[in-house]
This record gives C-alpha cells, sequence and structure tokens, in this order.
C-alpha cells in the first residue's frame, strides 16, 4: 500500500489515481486533474470495513500491494509511508479494520505515479503467520489467526486516467471472515471485498428507531434488544420479501432456495449521544437502484450457511433507493409506514414502508422541498 501512495485499510481507499474524483460527494478531498492525457496517474488507495458485530478487534498485516497490467511489469509497493500510523518507509503494517467502518478509512498509499491505463488486478498479500501478525480480538478476549488463501487477497482491476484518483478497497467482514470451528482460525476470503472508486462512489446512512429492535417476534424474547440487529442492501428493485436471504455463499450445506438473493453488503448498528442513538452506513457504494432490508433477529447470521432468517423483520421495513455517481443518499428506518425515508441528494427513489411501489422522484420536487424531508 504504499511506495509513494498512501493506502486505507478497512474500506482500502484508492484516492484519486487517475481518474478524477468528481462531485467530492462522499466526505474526501476530490481532485478533478485528468485534463492532460499525457500526464501520468496519481493512486491513492485506502481501506475501510464494515462488521462483524461481536469483535473487538480484526488486524491484518500488510507485506505488499501489486498493480497488474497486462504486457508490462507489475509494480509492487513494498515499502510505506503512513502518517496516521507514524510509520515512515516500513516493509509492512498492521491495520485493525474494525477502527475504519462505514465512511471512515485508513489511506495506505499516497499520489503513486502510475502509467495511465487499465490495470487487471490489484493484489494485497497479508502475512499470516500466526496471531503476531494477522489476527482476531474475539468479545472474550481470546485471540485467532487470520488465514487467507495463498497469502494474497486479489482484487479486480481499476482504470486509471491522468491526474489525482483516490479508491477505496471495503472490505465487507460478515461476508468475507468467516470462523473455521476444525482450526480455530479465521479464514479472510474475497467474499464482500471489493474496490470503489471514491469519485463516483455513492454513500448510504440513516437512523434506525430502536422500536425495531424488539417489537416483533421472535425480537421480543430477546435478552439484549440491541444484539442481532442489521442492515442489509440488495441490489435491484422490485425484490420479493421472501427472496431476500441472509449472508451466504456455495460452500453452505444448507440447501440454498433458487430464487435466495446474499446481500450485496451488510450494516450494523452504531450508537452515539446522550439520550442513545442508532445508525447504519454504507460507505462506498457503487451507483444503481437497491434495497434496503432490516432485521432484528440476526444473531445467527453465517457468512457460510444460507440460515433461512426472516428478511425484513418487521416485516414493513423494506425500502428502494436509487444512488447517483457521488450522492449521499440518507434513509432512516421507523416503525411507522408514514415515516418517510430521508434522501439528500438528487434523483433519490424511496419507497416507504407499507407503500409498496410507490416512489418519490426528489428531482422532480428539488426546487421546492427542503434537503431533508
Amino acid at each position: 500500500m504504499k511506495i509513494a501512495v498512501k493506502m486505507l485499510l478497512p474500506g482500502l481507499l484508492l484516492l484519486p489515481l487517475l481518474l478524477p474524483l468528481g462531485g467530492c460527494g462522499c466526505g474526501f478531498d476530490c481532485n478533478s486533474e485528468n485534463d492532460d492525457e499525457d500526464r501520468p496517474a496519481l493512486l491513492t488507495l485506502g481501506f475501510s470495513d464494515s462488521l462483524p458485530e461481536d469483535l473487538k478487534q480484526v488486524v491484518i498485516e500488510v507485506d505488499s500491494i501489486t498493480f497488474q497490467r497486462s504486457g508490462v511489469e507489475d509494480v509492487v509497493v513494498d515499502e510505506f509511508t503512513i502518517p496516521a500510523l507514524n510509520l515512515v518507509d516500513v516493509p509492512t503494517f498492521k491495520i485493525d479494520l474494525l477502527k475504519y467502518r462505514g465512511t471512515a478509512q485508513l489511506e495506505v498509499i499516497t499520489d503513486l505515479e502510475l502509467v495511465t491505463g487499465t490495470y487487471n488486478a490489484v493484489s494485497i498479500a497479508i502475512l499470516t503467520g500466526g496471531v503476531n501478525e494477522s489476527y482476531v480480538q474475539q468479545e472474550d478476549d481470546s485471540f485467532k489467526a487470520i488465514k487467507v488463501s495463498s497469502g494474497v487477497r486479489g482484487l479486480p482491476g481499476i482504470q486509471l486516467a491522468s491526474g489525482k484518483q483516490t479508491f477505496t478497497v471495503e472490505f465487507g467482514l460478515a461476508q468475507a471472515l468467516q470462523y473455521e470451528a476444525s482450526s480455530e482460525t479465521y479464514l479472510l476470503t474475497t467474499n464482500g471485498v471489493r474496490i470503489e472508486n471514491n469519485q463516483t462512489a455513492a454513500t448510504l446512512s440513516g437512523t434506525v428507531d430502536s422500536a425495531l429492535f424488539n417489537s416483533v417476534s421472535p425480537c421480543s424474547e430477546k435478552g439484549e434488544p440491541i444484539k442481532g440487529n442489521r442492515v442489509y442492501l440488495y441490489k435491484g428493485s422490485n425484490l420479493l420479501s421472501e427472496n431476500l436471504a441472509d449472508v451466504f455463499n456455495s460452500d453452505s450445506i444448507t440447501t440454498i432456495p433458487a430464487n435466495a438473493i446474499a446481500p450485496f453488503a451488510v450494516a450494523s448498528m452504531a450508537s452515539s449521544g446522550t439520550p442513545v442513538s442508532w445508525t447504519y452506513t454504507f460507505g462506498f457504494v457503487p451507483p444503481g437502484s437497491y434495497t434496503i432490508a432490516f432485521s432484528c433477529n440476526t444473531a445467527a447470521d453465517d457468512a457460510v450457511e444460507y440460515n433461512g432468517l426472516a428478511i425484513p423483520l418487521p416485516s414493513n421495513q423494506k425500502y428502494e433507493i436509487t444512488l447517483t455517481e457521488a450522492q449521499k443518499g440518507e434513509c432512516n428506518l421507523r416503525p411507522s409506514a408514514s415515516a418517510s425515508p430521508v434522501a439528500r441528494a438528487e434523483n433519490l427513489r424511496v419507497i416507504v414502508p407499507g407503500e409498496s411501489h410507490q416512489r418519490h422522484d426528489i428531482a422532480e420536487q428539488h426546487h421546492k422541498t427542503p434537503d431533508r424531508w
């Protein structure tokens, strides 16, 4: 992650590396400087993450970051300078991904000069020699080693133009981190790990009314109402509730229904203030149409197994929203069907709970509608 570049962990952030980050609507320092095609790309890379809820630390030690391009030699970053960690020209660095949730990120590579064009893959080499390198600290303070297949976590490629660009590597730990009881280790997979262009990525966040945590059975029987609550994000709209599934992958022993739709991303609850308010955040989301679903009974959700959890729960907690490039979308989750989700960007479409497929086009009303409604 760093050779003249800064990398961000939990939610790896690749800053303007060629592609200008237009809009600057996601809380980043965006500079559009790609009008000169002869200039190199200046890449900034960051890490970010989401979930899981009951772990105290998820630490990985990064050995190198490689940018691969067909027909030319790979660009390998194996020395890092990360001011946020007080590191200068070090051969490796450690990052606790849980410190960089939502839109938070650690810049691990800054202004790395690269030739413009298409890079087929980005590879992150992670040291996995035991709990002294990459590890998980569990809720009971025990430590478990993290394993990575072949010691390398591969990511899709990126397209770079001239000028500054930033990208973020998002570690969706609810999908990527799998506990293996037989070896008492955690496996960090590619599931839920993606790389996003900060210039075009949107954000989605909102408040969650705590009444949703235990208002219906079986959530009303929870000993700790604040446990087992998640917000699931699915690609697409007009999705049937019965097809919205919990996290799973092809290794599930339990039979997966043919129409089951796995979530694109998962968010946990974050608390703040007095009295306590609850929020969720999806930090780096590609533009498109999405379905949001809340469930209060997700404690059993597993990164591998299809658990057949009820989503949404309560049953009216399903929303639709369309995010455009670099926009900040906000959808507040409330028990009442009369409580409209909130959108703070133009062209966002929202479905209010209980009003199936009834859309509100904010763009059409933007000239006479306040920023929050």
